[in-house]
């Protein structure tokens, strides 16, 4: 482990000392190390909230710690540069922790709250790689509080918790070499820390740690489920292999209680001229061939299909989705004039739990271990941290 973490640090520019600063590695029921503000160019960070602790690291020196009410993090002709105390000083990283979720200001003036601590580090020869080092059910709480957005619920939280958890533990090691073990945006799961409404925040921190340790598994292998999500199913899962390797948990089945949703139809219109000119350049046909026209012009897709078929080739459905940003893979197809009318169902990939099936399965008083049961079909739940 020593050697891994001298590595990450090489590789970020930092010299050894870096891993001091970065901790030693976490175990599972203790901290998650989460980039923020991931796809943004980070130069300078303030954090406040209280008094903080910033413990500052420099070659083989030994750290120094202040004590403060903010902490000013920059990049200065190459060098991380901080202020603590109303001086302006060089280090090689800074750790900050806190008594009390920490408030921070980003890129672009972005506030945020955030459970735990950070770690400051220069990142090539301008930036700041920011990372915040989080109890694992704090995390939690706010991927619950990012992925969900105005959808609520206990059971439905729970629910997300245990899914939440489970995805952080299958794939915490995704990043390492970097330096850290997720990020904070759809490469891994969103998370903005916590909200600032504190009834909200309760009712999150609940919710993660009434599901403390709970992770899916395969029955028969005791791996991690895979636990994908989507806002809307339309009715209909899709099944994994329809996008990957098949997953025995994430199976094609009928899912009414996405119907009726916010999300469960949608509507597009396009050109005509784009929507055949995409099919005619994909497979090599004429703009005349009528066939290829009536084809992708009065498609109809009554249940979800992985392939669209015209004259023996085939073209899958999400290669669609993507071209034209498109909700989902399922929609059917009219012509009005110039334009394709396209309607569709649901929201998002399909495959796994549907966040708004879920949330009306919670309204309607199931319980969190029936809502994983039904959109991770034949899992189990296991208590592993």
């Amino acid at each position: 482990m020593k050697k891994l973490m001298l590595a990450t640090a090489m590789a970020l520019g930092l010299g050894a000392n870096a891993q001091r600063a970065l901790g030693p590695q976490p175990k599972a029921a203790e901290l998650v190390r989460v980039r923020v503000f991931a796809t943004k160019d980070v130069y300078e960070f303030k954090f406040g909230g209280g008094a903080l602790r910033s413990i500052w690291f420099r070659g083989d020196e030994a750290p120094d710690t202040l004590v403060s009410s903010n902490v000013h993090v920059r990049r200065s002709e190459g060098l991380l540069v901080a202020n603590a105390d109303g001086t302006w000083r060089s280090a090689d990283s800074v750790r900050i922790e806190g008594d009390r979720p920490l408030s921070t200001e980003g890129p672009s003036g972005v506030r945020r709250t955030y459970p735990g601590g950070f770690v400051a580090l220069p990142l090539g020869r301008t930036e700041l790689l920011v990372v915040n080092r989080v109890p694992i059910d704090d995390y939690v709480a706010g991927v619950i509080n990012a992925e969900l957005g105005k959808y609520t619920g206990r059971e439905l939280w729970r629910a997300q918790a245990t899914v939440a958890r489970t995805w952080w533990a299958a794939n915490q090691r995704k990043f390492a070499a970097e330096g850290y073990q997720v990020t904070d945006d759809v490469r891994s799961q969103v998370y903005f820390g916590w909200p600032g409404d504190s009834a909200r925040r309760f009712d999150l921190i609940e919710a993660a740690y009434s599901t403390a340790g709970l992770v899916l598994l395969e029955a028969d292998t005791n791996a991690f489920v895979e636990t994908l999500f989507h806002a809307n199913s339309g009715g209909e899962l899709m099944a994994s292999g329809w996008y990957f390797k098949q997953r025995p948990h994430l199976v094609y089945k009928v899912d009414s209680f996405s119907l009726d949703c916010p999300q469960t139809k949608w509507t597009k219109r396009i050109s005509a001229a784009e929507w055949v000119g995409y099919f005619v350049r994909y497979w090599g046909a004429s703009t005349t061939d009528s066939s290829l026209r009536h084809a992708v012009l009065h498609i109809d897709q009554p249940h979800r299909r992985e392939f669209l078929e015209w004259n023996g080739k085939k073209l899958r459905f999400r290669s669609v989705r993507e071209k034209f940003g498109l909700r989902s893979s399922w929609f059917s197809t009219e012509v009005d004039g110039s334009e394709v009318v396209i309607h569709g169902r649901g929201y998002g990939h399909g495959i796994g739990l549907s966040q708004e099936g879920a949330w009306r399965m919670g309204q309607l008083g199931y319980g969190f271990r029936s809502i994983l049961d039904h959109y991770y079909p034949g899992s189990r739940l296991a208590e592993i941290f």
